[in-house]
């Protein structure tokens, strides 16, 4: 049986996106996950909060319609040298958008409006572990006590199992 530890670590995660409901619906999803959100509405603004601690966030979501671009944000994530794993997120499930993501190297993308829980959260983790594999992070991030009782058995198990090394 998977263990759920109390004080698992922290994670930062960027989130970029000009909706207001994204950074709210995300908050409330990782609150009690390992994972610490930090939120902007620009491209530019989430790459300064990025390069200020390098290989201090695995992990990047960016709505699929910042102004900048999507395709220039993941541009400037690749010539990082932690680079971090990007997803997108977009409300209209759009296959082309989704094969154009994965094609040019985003890590996947995720259906927004609103976010489903367990979507993020195994897409975040998936997202990590590739991550970890391309830097060489030690530690794996695990689903917080207030997740796993929040759900019922069966849904628990499933997000945490695989999850612990």
């Amino acid at each position: 049986m998977p263990r759920i530890y109390a004080t698992a670590p922290r994670y930062q995660l960027v989130l970029i996106s000009p909706r207001f409901e994204d950074h709210e619906s995300l908050r409330s999803i990782l609150r009690d996950s390992p994972w610490e959100m930090r939120g902007t509405r620009t491209g530019s603004a989430g790459l300064d909060m990025i390069r200020r601690n390098p290989g201090a966030t695995p992990v990047v979501i960016c709505e699929h319609s910042i102004p900048e671009g999507w395709r220039h944000l993941l541009a400037e994530l690749g010539r990082m040298e932690a680079r971090p794993s990007l997803i997108m997120c977009s409300r209209l499930a759009d296959e082309r958008l989704w094969a154009e993501v994965l094609n040019l190297g985003a890590f996947d993308l995720l259906l927004g409006a609103p976010f489903d829980a367990e979507e993020v959260l195994r897409v975040t983790q998936g997202a990590w572990w590739a991550w970890d594999r391309a830097v060489g992070a030690s530690s794996v991030p695990r689903i917080g006590p207030g997740l796993a009782r929040g759900l019922d058995k069966t849904r628990a198990k499933a997000l945490t199992a695989g999850s612990y090394l």
